[in-house]
């Protein structure tokens, strides 16, 4: 699966506000798949990847999601070592942490962490929060 995944089109709102944007980054293409399909039903703007690399240069770049959904163990990079890039790039955007690890031990800023496997309604519930949005 090649990353960034392209979400479906926006679903209709019933907020006049504008989707926000979530950037989902996870190594298990089907878990972003599933997160793809879900928050774009919900009204999110969504973009996925499986290469976290791939994510930081958007970021780096000028990207500014509203939130970005991070798994705390990739192959590529962890949660932490994409924590500190995002602070070394100077890039300020919420952080809900997705992680199978009972308590991972993070030494960056996040606003929340879910553990996998996460309820579905907390999830979105969570995300409406950080993101001071209504989706649906």
């Amino acid at each position: 699966m090649s990353s960034p995944v392209p979400a479906p089109g926006p679903a209709a709102t019933s907020s006049p506000r504008a989707p926000a944007e979530i950037f989902v980054v996870d190594d298990d293409p089907a878990l972003v798949e599933s997160l793809l399909d879900l928050l774009s039903d919900e009204g999110y703007r969504v973009q996925g990847f499986t290469r976290p690399l791939e994510a930081l240069d958007r970021l780096a770049r000028g990207a500014r999601p509203r939130a970005v959904l991070l798994d705390y163990i990739m192959p590529e990079m962890t949660g932490d070592e994409f924590l500190a890039a995002l602070a070394a790039a100077g890039v300020e955007v919420p952080v809900l942490l997705l992680s199978g690890v009972n308590e991972p031990s993070i030494r960056g800023a996040v606003a929340g962490v879910l553990a996998k496997p996460f309820d579905v309604d907390r999830l979105l519930l969570v995300l409406d929060r950080l993101t001071g949005a209504v989706q649906r």
